[in-house]
């Protein structure tokens, strides 16, 4: 608060009491902070509208060769390699906004003969998220 002080000179110099006019406070305009917004929930480092999934097919210690049998009931599907921590060569299907819609590619796949077919998770920047499914799940349904 600033107050300004009129002193009266003409008083000070035969030893007389200063005379002080007071003057109002000044207005202070105080601007409120914007509220603060919670930090975005992340599941394995992302954010819940960067992550998306796929589907598993295999995972072998040897690159498949793409003319392989293995790949004649996913004719028409982009198949997408990745190499997991363990080295291991991970054959992907698809790419799908939600656990779902996976999830019914899945049991697709199972019926062409994919028995060992799973929906994995993975972010905008195509690195999977090593994380189990059942617990990135509970994450990803638990954010609005």
């Amino acid at each position: 608060m600033v107050v300004a002080v009129t002193v009266l000179w003409g008083g000070c110099r035969h030893g007389k009491k200063t005379q002080v006019s007071p003057q109002p406070p000044a207005t202070e305009i105080i601007t409120p902070l914007p509220p603060e917004q919670p930090p975005a929930a992340l599941i394995g480092g992302y954010t819940k509208d960067q992550i998306y999934f796929k589907v598993q097919i295999g995972a072998f210690v040897v690159p498949v060769a793409e003319n392989d049998a293995f790949f004649t009931n996913v004719t028409g599907e982009e198949i997408r390699i990745d190499i997991s921590p363990q080295g291991m060569y991970r054959y992907t299907v698809g790419r799908y906004n939600s656990y779902e819609q996976a999830d019914l590619i899945k049991a697709e796949l199972k019926r062409r003969g994919y028995t060992d077919a799973f929906v994995v998770a993975y972010g905008y920047d195509d690195k999977r998220i090593e994380m189990p499914m059942p617990e990135l799940l509970k994450l990803y349904n638990s954010i609005k």
